[in-house]
């Protein structure tokens, strides 16, 4: 009689079985995320200090700065001022790379700005020098009255002798869009970046302005933490700005903002430097 209930009991117990899952817990060391080998260990699509798990360990504190292509991509904040890979400055202004090709669609130093939209295609030692002929003549991927070098171009709405805003007494305050760019006073960046005109107020202009405590410029970042403040000593920097004719021509970095001589809109836009127009 007994017996009758073994086959009963048999299918009981498999089917408990069955309806246990088998656990998916990493408790293996071999599982855990290893900081520093380049390899994501534990298979959640993160490696190293770009994993959570790596959050405080000794690898991915600290370093030498970011300036190079690697610093740039190891979510790593190696030079401490806050900021990690692209959303530092240093970072977004290249790093150790150029934007090596203008009209390519590739993003070629890594920054996350391809062609026109990469600060290494804006400005530069070429100009655009026809701004009707539907051609990008400088190759920074903006062509004709698209291109800040056609601002003011009497092709593009502007005087017929390619005025700049900010070249004359009271430009910059006038409300005027004296040069047709269709942009305004301080709105235009020839004011903006023009270290002669003393309306536009900028984080940067002086030292004075990289400790006052103060977002002179309304962008969201204040003395030290906005780049324009690079070149301060009061903030690490050379003390020497550039925008005269010596500094924008010397092939050095002196404001330490990741741009040099024409290539710095403060030397492309000052009025009183001659060797970039």
């Amino acid at each position: 009689m007994h017996a009758s209930w073994r086959p009963l009991l048999l299918a009981l117990t498999l089917g408990l079985t069955a309806c246990v899952k088998p656990s998916t817990d990493k408790t293996d060391a071999s599982d855990a995320e290893i900081c520093g080998n380049l390899i994501d260990d534990d298979g959640d699509g993160l490696a190293d200090c770009c994993d959570s798990d790596c959050d405080g360990d000794s690898a991915c504190v600290g370093g030498d700065g970011e300036e190079t292509g690697a610093a740039c991509s190891d979510c790593i904040d190696n030079d401490g001022d806050g900021y990690v890979d692209a959303d530092d400055w240093d970072c977004e202004s290249g790093g150790d790379g150029t934007e090596t090709d203008c009209s390519d669609g590739v993003d070629n130093d890594g920054d996350g700005y391809v062609d026109g939209d990469d600060w290494d295609c804006q400005g530069g030692d070429e100009t655009e020098t026809d701004c009707s002929d539907g051609i990008d003549n400088d190759g920074d991927g903006w062509t004709d009255c698209d291109d800040y070098d056609c601002d003011g171009d009497s092709a593009c709405g502007g005087g017929a002798s390619g005025d700049e805003e900010g070249l004359g007494d009271g430009e910059c305050s006038d409300g005027v869009d004296n040069d047709g760019d269709g942009f305004t006073d301080c709105d235009d960046w020839s004011c903006e970046y023009n270290h002669d005109v003393t309306e536009c107020a900028t984080e940067g202009d002086s030292e004075a302005s990289c400790t006052d405590g103060v977002d002179n410029d309304d962008d969201g970042y204040m003395d030290c933490e906005d780049y324009g403040c690079a070149w301060a000593s009061a903030c690490g920097g050379s003390g020497e700005g550039e925008w005269t004719d010596e500094a924008c021509s010397d092939g050095v970095d002196n404001d330490g903002n990741g741009y040099t001589d024409c290539d710095d809109f403060r030397c492309l836009y000052t009025t009183s430097v001659t060797v970039c127009r």
